[in-house]
């Protein structure tokens, strides 16, 4: 799984930024959202299967008041687009439906299935990418997108 998942995240070396600073400002953004991503998971790993939707309704508060912490600590405006509203919307519901998945999976003791399906996070945006703005992509990400769909292939039959 992890070289399926190296291989797509690459770029060709003809399309790679050379502004490394550029690159490397969304570095701790991106530090910090894998931190909350994984306390996220261990949180949602220790739940009783009897808690019902409470798991997610807390997630859910709890996102939403860490994003406003940030927003406030940047003194960012709180309006956005018609657009950006409903794309946060959405990402809001997908989030949500991933959470009771994974507690579905939780409760089914998929963990395995589960985990791998999680850690396909990285090539999401590539498919998104593709699909909604026309991006192409490289040889090793089609590679890379073919074994990691062979790995979750192959997990899943186990």
């Amino acid at each position: 799984m992890l070289p399926a998942l190296w291989l797509v995240s690459r770029t060709t070396s003809g399309t790679a930024r050379k502004d490394r600073g550029a690159l490397s400002d969304g570095v701790p953004s991106a530090l910090v959202a894998s931190v909350g991503i994984g306390v996220q998971f261990l949180a949602t790993a220790q739940v009783d299967g009897d808690s019902g939707m409470w798991p997610v309704v807390l997630s859910r508060v709890v996102s939403v008041v860490v994003i406003a912490c940030v927003m406030a600590s940047y003194r960012a405006h709180w309006t956005m687009p018609t657009g950006a509203w409903a794309a946060a919307v959405a990402a809001g519901m997908v989030g949500t439906v991933a959470i009771v998945l994974y507690l579905e999976a939780t409760a089914r003791r998929l963990m395995a299935v589960a985990t791998v399906l999680a850690s396909l996070y990285p090539a999401v945006p590539v498919v998104l990418a593709l699909l909604l703005l026309g991006e192409h992509l490289n040889r090793r990400q089609v590679v890379g997108l073919g074994c990691a769909t062979l790995a979750v292939a192959l997990i899943a039959l186990r």
